[in-house]
């Protein structure tokens, strides 16, 4: 009996020891809690702004992660009270602030606060404008931005109230918009006259510079051609001067000077030939030199793909010129003229006198000298004109002279 006794004082106290050991290891240490005292979420910037905790750490540290940057300050500890100071240049940037509360590199709280911009500082506005310049009318436009900012460069909050006029010959607009996503903008439509738009903006006692905004004519539409000209010979020295009409936009408004106009011209041997003019107060002109013989011109202008004129044709009248010539030298020396034109006066200095020469109806040579005083010169060397006998037609100005065969001295 006394042995059983002694086997249960013994289960019993294996039993006792092995509760004890159980409470022992389940119980968990008591997590360092602390409360912050500042229960302020958002704050304006460019003011002082502390964060104070309630607790008893030895190390405390506050990790800082805001739009400016990432920091870690550490704490002032007074009796049980934490104070952190949030550094000047993160007080004046505008955005979310997170925060964490560290000790021994061990996260205790978390939290976050907002900074506001400061509506009482003085207001700025930056403004663009783009494009500088459009085309009128056809719902082309420029578009005008601006951004209300505080004093410290934060953009204003959303709704922000700017008030945008424009100015376009005597009509003055203004409309109230509201600031989205850190900008207030308008879309400027073009008028339909050319000219320029004048664009400004305000926000509280914040005024923009003054804008400008270009409108040009749009796009030319057909237009028509005339020409005037002295005469109507063709005497390779008078000038034909085409020009335009008045060309203009849908709207009526004169293109812009110096939009390029080119003349395209054909004669009678379907050559092509051009000539080009810029436009002064929507008016171009191009000039033609009056051919050497006989001729007629169709002439069309364009605006290379836009516009385009209707087409001319300018007919140029034979002068039937007198010509003379007489030999020397042998015969190898043959002069030319004097070449008179339509009044009998000597052609002008430049005209083309042309000098084929034939052996038994052979052509063996094409000379070529320009008049001067109305006179050319031509010569027939013995080292390159061998033969004994030869003919010559003379051509200038669309006449044509044939000279027999004559012999040439050695």
């Amino acid at each position: 009996m006394m042995k059983q006794k002694i086997h249960i004082l013994i289960l019993n106290c294996i039993i006792f020891g092995l509760v004890a050991i159980t409470m022992v290891a389940t119980k968990t240490p008591t997590k360092k809690t602390l409360t912050c005292l500042t229960k302020q979420e958002q704050f304006v910037a460019g003011t002082p702004i502390s964060i104070f905790f309630k607790g008893n750490l030895q190390t405390p540290r506050l990790f800082l992660i805001h739009s400016f940057g990432k920091t870690i300050l550490d704490g002032q500890i007074k009796n049980d009270t934490i104070q952190f100071t949030i550094p000047v240049s993160y007080t004046k940037k505008t955005g979310l602030v997170s925060w964490f509360l560290l000790e021994n590199k061990e996260e205790i709280v978390k939290g976050s606060f907002s900074i506001i911009p400061n509506n009482t500082t003085r207001t700025h506005l930056e403004s663009y404008l783009g494009p500088p310049s459009t085309l009128a009318g056809d719902n082309h436009f420029v578009m005008f931005v601006t951004i209300p900012t505080d004093d410290f460069d934060n953009p204003k909050a959303s709704n922000t109230a700017v008030a945008i006029q424009h100015q376009f010959l005597k009509s003055i607009e203004k409309e109230t918009v509201k600031t989205k996503n850190f900008i207030a903008w308008k879309n400027v439509q073009a008028p339909e006259k050319s000219g320029t738009v004048l664009i400004a903006s305000q926000c509280h006692d914040a005024l923009s510079k003054e804008f400008d905004a270009v409108i040009y004519p749009s796009i030319a539409t057909d237009f028509n051609i005339s020409y005037t000209r002295n005469h109507e010979f063709a005497d390779g020295n008078q000038i034909t001067i085409i020009s335009t009409s008045p060309i203009k936009d849908k709207f009526g408004n004169m293109v812009s000077n110096g939009t390029l106009v080119s003349f395209l011209i054909t004669n009678n041997q379907n050559m092509i030939l051009k000539t080009f003019g810029t436009t002064i107060n929507g008016i171009a002109e191009g000039q033609i030199l009056h051919p050497e013989q006989e001729n007629e011109y169709t002439v069309t202008a364009y605006i290379n793909g836009i516009s385009k004129s209707n087409s001319l044709q300018i007919k140029y009248l034979p002068i039937t010129p007198t010509i003379t010539y007489s030999f020397s030298n042998g015969n190898r020396t043959i002069l030319v003229g004097p070449i008179k034109s339509f009044m009998d006066q000597l052609v002008p200095d430049g005209i083309k006198v042309n000098v084929n020469v034939y052996h038994d109806e052979k052509l063996i040579a094409q000379l070529t000298e320009n008049s001067n005083r109305g006179m050319a010169k031509f010569q027939l060397p013995s080292e390159f004109y061998t033969e004994k006998t030869y003919s010559i037609t003379i051509e200038s100005l669309g006449k044509t002279i044939k000279i027999n065969p004559f012999n040439v001295s050695n």
